[in-house]
């Protein structure tokens, strides 16, 4: 017998639940979801356990179903390209997630939940409405990489401080005027994109990035670099130009 495959003329939401439960049915670790105009997400999603892989991209998702909060297996969730406007307290139960994407959507925070997801070391945030960070966010001493670009920052929570093995951090196209003194603790960043803020100012703190490599300011309203920016001894690129 010939493996059943989706008939033609299903709903968005009836190809969703097909292709969960032959998932489900066979056991699969990954799923595909991506691009077929989902408005909602099917609660059986939860029955997915074993799931390592989740695909969500470039649907008409507004809103996740609590359900979401038992995948405690899944490394990899990509939302980008959906119309988030919020994500469920749930979201904390995925502490096994090393890469999260929520570009391109429409959330303006983010649930204290977060913070459980101490394994994420990819988290892309670009191109949303985000107006402040939880201090929660401290909690994600594993991350690695931290895309905050397009979104409307105006403050960083000095817990940024804490994201010790934080290589590349990218703030660029926010509202940010100053940074906390506590991003100095950030001594293994190698790449920090400022471009396109509100800075006239740079905290002294910024000395002890010693591994940096890149730092973009451009587009700021920067007069002066503070004089410990001599401290950036492995810095290749500097990039100061201005609209």
């Amino acid at each position: 017998m010939g493996r059943e495959t989706p008939k033609a003329g299903r709903t968005a939401y009836d190809q969703a639940l097909w292709r969960i439960e032959a998932c489900r049915r066979q056991g699969g670790t990954m799923l595909n979801l991506h691009g077929l105009g989902l408005e909602t997400l099917p609660p059986e999603i939860g029955q997915l356990t074993a799931m390592t892989a989740l695909s969500l991209g470039r649907n008409q998702l507004a809103t996740l179903p609590p359900e979401i909060g038992q995948l405690t297996a899944l490394v990899e969730l990509d939302l980008a390209g959906n119309q988030l406007i919020t994500l469920p307290q749930e979201i904390g139960g995925l502490t096994a997630l090393v890469d999260l994407n929520l570009s391109g959507n429409q959330l303006t925070k983010l649930p204290p939940e977060i913070g459980t997801l101490t394994a994420l070391a990819e988290f892309n945030l670009n191109g949303n409405q985000v107006t402040t960070l939880p201090p929660e966010i401290g909690g994600l001493t594993a991350m690695t990489e931290l895309n905050l670009a397009g979104n409307q920052l105006t403050v960083l929570p000095p817990e940024i401080g804490r994201l010790a093995a934080l290589t590349d951090l990218n703030l660029a196209d926010n509202q940010l005027t100053v940074l906390p003194p506590e991003i100095g603790r950030l001594a293994a960043l190698m790449d920090l994109n400022l471009t396109d803020n509100q800075f006239t100012t740079l905290p002294p703190e910024i000395g002890r990035f010693t591994s940096l490599i890149a730092l973009n300011l451009c587009s700021n309203e920067l007069a002066t670099l503070p004089p410990e920016i001599g401290g950036l001894t492995a810095l290749t690129e500097l990039d100061l130009k201005q609209a």
